[in-house]
């Protein structure tokens, strides 16, 4: 009889998941969260571009230290009307000319370029850690999140095993005439709701494995079963998170998205100090060969050539990169405040989450899981009523997932304060 109502719950209430536990089984990949981030920081296809991004700059910082190209021109008479010969080569009969030109950077422009391209090559360092620090708070959360939902998964699993039995001997009970229809009933409503919430827990199940199958680069259909040791990260451990000074000091050492907010600033002022060098005229030297000059046969000569800067000074270039520095100093400013109410409300809320967790009492759900079997034993001998028997039940499945959404609470909380201060916390 249990097998024929499973398989009607199955059939009819479109509830295949509890036929088989789509997240435990033997093919499905076990990871501690140290495992997690190891392959992570090794296959996750978004930190690979962006880590090649850092070579891309690297290689234009090795292109400011090139020196300029030396310019050849050489010039040769291609007929002689008076000897008619075609590209003469006789010094009697021809000419050829040839000069060499070598641009020489002045004002120091060459390090000001050097010093520009090292810090962009810094900023996109910064870029790829904040990437790697935001992918790693997502990596996170969605390995908690699917660790506290495979175990609600298994308290509707149990309760509903449970009362599977107690539906099917009621059955049995109601054919025989000996219990009325509306127990028999309000039983199967039970159920029926029990399945329903358990649905949408293998959906945000779905969800996290989508998530972390896209983090940790592997196979969509292979199923991720979470393994968290024991941990307790106390934020009562470093007396320094209570002061949003120390908050602040600890985000801009650790917080990568400030240190780009800074690099850009000092970006923006080195390329105004660039573009004050390029005002400054640059210097061309000059040899010259003439095999056949007018003035004196094979004519040595050297020279030197620069613009005068009488119209162009490159004062739009100068004004528009004072705009872009002050731009950039407003903007690290405001976002500095931005991660100032950050900081507060994630500790806030990182806090609160952890008083809580620490005032349940964990023995309650363990008496509560003892007392259950009694109260299910009592129930099926008709000792109590079938509203007391769902209320003790549905008080049991509350406590239960009450806890684990504590827990599961408390990590994202915590998990969200070292996403806001740039790195753990926890230990002074």
């Amino acid at each position: 009889m249990k097998r024929v109502l499973t398989g009607l719950i199955c059939i009819f209430f479109s509830w295949p998941g509890y036929c088989q536990t789509p997240t435990t089984g033997t093919d499905s990949l076990r990871l501690t969260l140290p495992q997690a981030e190891d392959q992570f920081r090794q296959h996750n296809l978004s930190l690979l571009a962006t880590r090649l991004g850092i070579d891309e700059y690297r290689a234009y910082q090795a292109q400011a230290k090139l020196f300029a190209n030396p310019t050849v021109y050489i010039e040769q008479m291609p007929y002689n009307r008076q000897t008619r010969e075609f590209m003469p080569v006789k010094q009697s009969n021809s000419e050829q000319v040839i000069q060499v030109q070598q641009l020489l950077l002045l004002a120091g422009k060459r390090n000001k370029q050097l010093a520009l391209a090292a810090t962009n090559t810094r900023i996109a360092t910064d870029r790829f850690d904040d990437l790697a620090r935001t992918l790693s708070y997502q990596l996170h959360s969605a390995f908690y999140d699917l660790h506290y939902q495979q175990q609600a998964l298994r308290v509707y699993e149990q309760e509903m095993n449970t009362l599977s039995q107690t539906v099917t001997l009621y059955q049995q009970q109601y054919d025989k005439g000996n219990v009325p229809l509306k127990d028999l009933a309000r039983l199967k409503a039970y159920l029926f709701n029990l399945a329903s919430e358990r649905k949408q827990r293998l959906a945000q199940i779905a969800d996290d494995q989508a998530t972390l199958s896209v983090l940790l680069n592997t196979a969509p259909e292979q199923p991720i079963s979470p393994v968290l040791d024991d941990m307790d990260p106390d934020p009562r451990r470093n007396p320094a998170l209570l002061y949003p000074d120390s908050l602040v000091a600890m985000a801009e050492r650790n917080r990568p998205d400030l240190r780009a907010y800074r690099d850009q600033v000092t970006a923006e002022r080195q390329n105004v100090t660039l573009q004050k060098a390029v005002a400054v005229p640059d210097l061309t030297v000059q040899g010259t060969y003439d095999r056949n000059a007018g003035y004196i046969p094979n004519y040595f000569g050297v020279g030197v050539g620069m613009a005068l800067p009488f119209f162009n000074r490159n004062q739009g270039n100068i004004q528009a990169a004072r705009i872009r520095a002050q731009s950039s100093q407003q903007l690290a400013s405001g976002y500095l405040l931005q991660v100032e109410g950050e900081l507060q409300r994630s500790l806030t809320k990182a806090l609160q989450a952890d008083e809580l967790y620490r005032t349940f009492d964990r023995r309650f759900n363990s008496d509560f899981s003892r007392l259950i079997e009694g109260v299910t034993l009592n129930y099926r001998k008709q000792n109590i009523s079938v509203v007391e028997f769902l209320d003790f039940f549905d008080s049991y499945k509350t406590s239960q997932l009450q806890f684990i959404e504590l827990q599961n609470d408390r990590l994202q909380r915590l998990e969200e304060l070292s996403l806001a201060v740039g790195g753990n916390p926890f230990n002074s």
